[in-house]
């Protein structure tokens, strides 16, 4: 009765998974050239709206046809898209993208889970939104929006904070060491990140793959896909091992709990395996129950009187048509597991006790299992 399929649907059920996509493989590389991104524009693809932009006093526009600083026009890049951390080993934050087989239409809003490969923070995760792109972007690179970044192609910082005119550090890959107590004060957590939990990494690659995006990413860019529910759900309790200190993450919005991010994520059919066989002893589900030949440790009787003072004993789980009502041996007609361990029990005048029974399905429609526990006094 138990195949991948009936563990997967397990798993599917009590929230140990949710659909896919297959990891690709990138690489990562930073910027930040205070322009209007490209997905700041109408049209670019099916959203709520498009990417938020700021005036030269970093105020939001309300008109997403405003022209781009870059381009003499007033429309910059708001300083809250700045990336933040969210624990030790997860961020979020905002990116240029280049995606093989795609197009602005395509991943204008998109959020990625990039999982770190290389450099001193691999297997730490971060979570970007795409609201630009670039000429200079190869295949499937992700162009993380950093202050002190560098500027690349275009260069608004100057105009905007009187930065220098190549920008701050090298107009590719930016300042070199942590100078960001000099930057102007809405840059200088994002800046920050970069010394702190990205550890100064250079370039590192990724794998990565589509997520829908978090609620406090959205809650910055103002700019949501109307596909965006569709996508895998990425659980950012699962990927935290424990909070950071504030300062760390000194964003404009509060960082909260999304309600669409409820369930651990899954990755593979061989991950949801692992996943169903994590289950409680105490898992009512008969697919579970037969999918190992491993000893089964029955439940301790729930009484306040239990006492440990009872040998070992052999119970196997019959179907409940052979189950007798006195506590005399019985030939069991469908043995469920192999072996038990020992199981403490009253001293008291208990001779038998039923276990509650359980129903699963499967492949093979219904199936009743009960399990009946005999202790010899």
């Amino acid at each position: 009765m138990s195949s991948i399929k009936s563990l997967a649907l397990l798993a599917l059920a009590t929230g140990f998974a949710s659909v896919v996509n297959a990891a690709e493989t990138g690489k990562t590389t930073r910027y930040w050239d205070c322009c209007k991104g490209s997905c700041s524009w109408p049209g670019k693809a099916a959203v709520s709206a498009p990417v938020t932009t700021c005036d030269k006093s970093d105020n939001p526009l309300t008109d997403a046809n405003t022209a781009s600083a870059c381009d003499g026009g007033s429309a910059y890049m708001c300083s809250d898209q700045s990336p933040w951390a969210v624990s030790d080993t997860l961020a979020y934050g905002f990116a240029a993208t280049n995606i093989a087989g795609g197009s602005e239409e395509s991943w204008c809003c998109s959020c990625y889970k990039l999982t770190f490969t290389t450099t001193s923070i691999a297997g730490k995760t971060m979570i970007v939104q795409s609201t630009n792109t670039g000429g200079d972007l190869g295949s499937n690179q992700f162009d993380i929006a950093i202050p002190g970044g560098g500027t690349g192609i275009f260069n608004a910082c100057t105009d905007e904070y009187n930065a220098p005119s190549s920008g701050w550090g090298a107009q590719y890959g930016g300042i070199s060491t942590n100078t960001c107590s000099s930057f102007p004060k809405a840059l200088q957590a994002g800046c920050g990140f970069r010394f702190d939990w990205f550890e100064g990494a250079d370039n590192p690659e990724v794998e990565f793959e589509r997520v829908e995006c978090p609620a406090e990413i959205v809650a910055k860019s103002g700019c949501k896909r109307d596909d965006d529910g569709q996508q895998l759900k990425f659980a950012a309790a699962a990927a935290s091992s424990s909070p950071v200190a504030a300062s760390s993450a000194s964003s404009s919005s509060p960082v909260a709990a999304s309600s669409t991010e409820a369930a651990p994520v899954v990755s593979s059919a061989a991950e949801v395996t692992s996943a169903a066989s994590s289950t409680s002893e105490a898992t009512t589900s008969s697919e579970a129950s037969v999918s190992s030949a491993a000893a089964y440790k029955a439940p301790v009787a729930d009484s306040s009187a239990v006492e440990s003072s009872a040998a070992p004993y052999t119970a196997p789980a019959v179907e409940s048509s052979a189950i007798e009502s006195s506590a005399a041996a019985y030939t069991p007609t469908t043995p469920i597991v192999s072996s038990y361990s020992a199981v403490e029990v009253s001293s008291t005048s208990l001779s038998s006790a039923t276990a509650p029974s359980s129903t699963g399905s499967s492949e093979d429609g219904p199936c009743n299992v009960q399990y009946v526990y005999e202790y010899d006094l």
